[in-house]
């Protein structure tokens, strides 16, 4: 699913030395040294809560064979002044007595573990935020797996967003899409509400993201999401109403390429809408320098522009990561694919933060004609799709 090495080496080259990447403190970055332990200049070392210079290292080590080397200084006076201002506030909030003295240890975050380039792991433990006192006499919801509110320092300068930051995939620094009102709505009625852009469960091993729903020739109602999230016969369910159960199956997979079809139950209601996002239309080819955009849990709505496309893939500088895996991909109000992976296999150079801005390696996406076409070709489910609402 790569492009040629010849169209890989002229745009790594052109997106990655126009500046570095930065990779969030994780069990793959450079540990820091312990606080207490005493170093040769005699001077406290900050924690390294962003570390530009391990990413170019990383695409170094990958771009190598290619005959490219990237300058790691710009990376290194990056970090040095990010991370000075960062463990600047953490020491002002320890003074003032709103942050505890331990602040200064960056979150380790956990290593996934799939292979697959944009697919986060479903969480086998439950974590939680505090749920809210509510009225005597309402429903309250049980706290969603893998759902934590964090006010903490680092958690609001790497997301660029002060007072709650949302956090739902490990690894991911951006304020992430917490369930939106209408998906509560159907949850009250005993149903799952899937759209673009719902986080779903796959199986037992992965988190991802819905690019479309809708409904085929045979009346089913039918999801389209990444192929690599899950096997056919792997169980779907909701993220944002997981205590619903399971709402559906993968049914098929594609072919030659990267995309899988679910078949929903009768738990299930499908939209055109979803948390904000709104599609009126499925494919359509981009064009160079074209603007577009997608929603994934790991991310949220984030947009780029297109550098290259042919029939069957698009590449562009969208903001993708792990979990945004099948994120529908929209131009001009319609799906016109979905987000499948990374240019280089390598996590550590994917977009972790907003503070990263366009400096992260570019994503591909599968078409949604290519996808469409194999459903017809098929005669199987998704034959006939047409968009939900439609």
């Amino acid at each position: 699913m790569r492009l040629p090495v010849s169209r890989r080496t002229v745009v790594t080259t052109s997106i990655l030395a126009a500046g570095v990447t930065l990779l969030a403190p994780s069990a793959q970055a450079t540990p820091a040294p312990p606080v207490t332990e005493p170093v040769t200049t005699q001077t406290t070392v900050a924690p390294r809560w962003v570390d530009t210079a391990g990413a170019v290292d990383q695409a170094n080590a990958t771009l190598s064979p290619l005959g490219i080397t990237l300058d790691r200084t710009a990376a290194e006076q990056f970090d040095a002044t990010a991370n000075a201002h960062i463990d600047a506030g953490i020491t002002a909030g320890i003074t003032a007595g709103v942050l505890p003295v331990d602040a200064r240890i960056p979150q380790a975050t956990t290593p996934y573990a799939t292979t697959a380039d944009q697919t986060a792991q479903a969480p086998q433990a439950v974590i939680v935020e505090t749920p809210l006192l509510a009225p005597a006499g309402t429903h309250v919801r049980p706290p969603l797996p893998n759902y934590t509110m964090r006010t903490d320092l680092p958690a609001q300068v790497m997301a660029l967003t002060p007072g709650e930051v949302l956090h739902r995939v490990p690894g991911s620094w951006f304020n992430q899409p917490a369930v939106p009102v209408e998906s509560q709505v159907t949850e009250d009625q005993g149903k799952s509400l899937f759209g673009p852009g719902t986080p779903i469960y796959l199986g037992q091993d992965s988190m991802c993201t819905l690019a479309v729903t809708g409904v085929d020739a045979e009346g089913r109602k039918i999801g389209i999401t990444a192929g690599h999230c899950g096997d056919v016969g792997d169980a779907v369910r909701s993220a944002d109403s997981f205590w619903v159960g399971e709402a559906g199956t993968i049914v098929a997979d594609g072919s030659n390429d990267d995309y899988s079809v679910i078949e929903f139950g009768s738990n299930a209601e499908i939209s055109n809408s979803y948390n904000g996002v709104t599609v009126n239309g499925i494919g359509g080819r981009t064009t160079n320098l074209q603007e577009v955009c997608k929603t994934g849990v790991a991310t949220g709505f984030t947009c780029g522009l297109v550098w290259t496309a042919d029939e069957r893939l698009t590449m562009s500088q969208l903001c993708a990561m792990q979990g945004d895996s099948g994120a529908p991909v929209i131009a001009n109000g319609r799906v016109v694919g979905l987000i499948s992976g990374g240019l280089i296999a390598n996590h550590d150079l994917s977009c972790r933060t907003p503070i990263q801005g366009p400096l992260h390696m570019p994503s591909l996406s599968v078409n949604m004609d290519r996808i469409v076409a194999e459903m017809d070709a098929s005669g199987g489910p998704g034959r006939g799709f047409t968009l939900a609402g439609q």
